[in-house]
């Protein structure tokens, strides 16, 4: 029989593992503005940085979780934070652009292994409701994360240049390495695991990727993270390059606007309790498009403010904290035999359908606040599709 909740070192170190993620983008966002002027970078590649770290994330989703569910969770584990420390030291020292970006991919490699398992190991250890409460309870505890590290990264920037950050988490992610080794149990038992077998593996995510209730929560979780990462990548041009506003300055509007994640979370916790799955990700996601409809409104009437693309972004991650549980339980508990695949396959989803919208709109929009308003809720309102036509129908065939 399932336990019914993790170890609270084991609870904290997942945490800690997850939080790897957030801190590489929102840690890195301040850092955009700095690698302009002192790489001589134009201002519209400069999010490569980005887009690289996030494409090299979802490919190595779907690798990950193959072999982890060949050779166990702990070695998978142990190489990406070895690869993300290694990945950290080349970008800090760096004299050229391209090296970040490389740099950038060897981190996104190693993420991908941390966040990939960190869920993973959650649902190898818990029912699907147990879970659910879990993971709301881990985003709660990781949910300072994004609001700290802006405003970490863009003080290292103005202390001590663009290169601090990116030493900053290589040092962050070894001492949660130190703190794996003596914590993190080996979750998949030798019977329980498959054959490493690329050409069956292969067949096998097709197999899921043909499983229309999975598809569902895949879309459905890609789109309600995509309302993040936009505002992410986009929004150090627009505060930072057209509204005049500091590094500095916008470090700490990235910390507010991440607040509300942490509300959501523990909201979320508590949902769970008293309401279905679904009944939480359709009140999420409700939140989001709102939080869009408000962000339409207020760049349209105060485009030069920085407040109407702040203020409405706090109810937006409030709406991610909601939903992005429930999400995750919901996809890993639709193929128990294959939890590794479905999370690299959830993982990879959210990763490339979030890049390929950053990518998209930076090159389709004039980079003005109401476009990025307007992008963000066209996301928010796939999301609420997935959550309320998609996910129950699909669940219930």
């Amino acid at each position: 029989m399932p336990a019914q909740h993790l170890p609270r070192a084991l609870l904290l170190l997942v945490a800690a593992l997850t939080a790897i993620l957030p801190l590489s983008i929102e840690g890195m966002s301040p850092v955009l503005p700095s690698l302009t002027s002192d790489l001589a970078v134009p201002r519209a590649d400069v999010a490569a940085a980005m887009s690289a770290f996030v494409i090299a994330f979802a490919a190595a989703q779907l690798f990950c979780g193959m072999l982890a569910d060949a050779v166990g969770r702990r070695p998978v584990i142990y190489a990406g934070l070895i690869l993300y420390i290694a990945a950290s030291l080349i970008g800090a020292s760096a004299h050229d652009f391209v090296v970040v970006v490389t740099a950038r991919v060897l981190q996104g490699l190693g993420c991908a292994a941390l966040a990939l398992l960190a869920r993973t190991i959650v649902r190898d250890l818990l029912d699907r409701a147990d879970a659910a409460r879990t993971l709301a309870l881990v985003g709660a505890i990781y949910g300072p994360v994004p609001t700290l590290a802006p405003l970490l990264s863009g003080g290292l920037v103005m202390l001590f240049g663009w290169r601090a950050p990116l030493l900053s988490m290589g040092v962050i992610c070894a001492i949660v390495a130190l703190a794996s080794l003596r914590i993190l149990p080996e979750t998949l038992s030798p019977e329980r695991r498959l054959p490493l077998n690329p050409g069956g593996v292969l067949r096998s995510l097709g197999g899921l990727a043909r499983s229309k209730a999975l598809l569902a929560f895949v879309f459905g979780n890609a789109f309600a993270y995509s309302v993040l990462f936009m505002f992410s990548t986009g929004a150090p041009q627009v505060i930072v390059g057209r509204l005049g506003e500091t590094a500095g300055h916008y470090s700490i509007m990235l910390a507010i606007s991440t607040l509300g994640f942490v509300f959501g979370s523990l909201l979320s916790n508590r949902m769970i309790r008293t309401h279905s799955l679904e009944a939480a990700l359709r009140f999420g996601t409700v939140i989001q498009v709102s939080a869009g409809i408000v962000m339409i409104a207020a760049t349209a009437l105060w485009p030069g403010a920085w407040e109407a693309l702040v203020v409405p972004e706090i109810f937006y991650t409030f709406g991610w904290g909601v939903v992005q549980p429930q999400m995750q339980a919901g996809a890993l508990s639709l193929h128990p035999r294959a939890i590794g695949q479905a999370s690299a396959l959830l993982g990879f989803g959210q990763l490339a359908v979030a890049g390929v919208i950053a990518a998209g709109f930076a090159r389709l929009t004039t980079g003005s606040a109401l476009s990025l308003a307007i992008g963000m809720a066209f996301c928010a309102g796939m999301a609420l599709l997935c959550a309320w036509v998609f996910i129950g129908r699909m669940r219930e065939a």
